[in-house]
């Protein structure tokens, strides 16, 4: 559990270098790099990777976008899970009892 925590962690501190490496660390314009630039870089990296269709903006449309990409990929699953489902019925059958007098 604790190496998912740490991979979370490195990814998003990833995350925010990827987005701002051009910017710099400095987000408020201060003179210095401290626990203050965090706030703006950490909303810049969200907002980026939110808006999804790239228009600018983290709107509706960018969650109709993932929707669908969602749809798309779990249709794609199902004809796959399918077969497997009817396998786990047939093996999870109950077996009978013996009533015992």
């Amino acid at each position: 559990m604790e190496i998912i925590i740490a991979l979370l962690v490195l990814a998003g501190l990833g995350a925010i270098w990827y987005f701002n490496r051009d910017k710099g660390f400095d987000a408020n314009k201060d003179g210095k790099v401290d626990f203050a630039d965090a706030k703006p870089l950490v909303e810049e990296t969200v907002k980026q990777v939110a808006d999804v269709n790239k228009d600018g903006q983290v709107n509706v449309a960018d969650a109709k976008v993932v929707a669908e990409k969602v749809r798309a990929v779990a249709k794609k699953a199902t004809p796959k899970a399918k077969p497997a489902a009817k396998t786990a019925v047939k093996k999870a059958r109950t077996p009978k009892m013996k009533v015992v007098k």
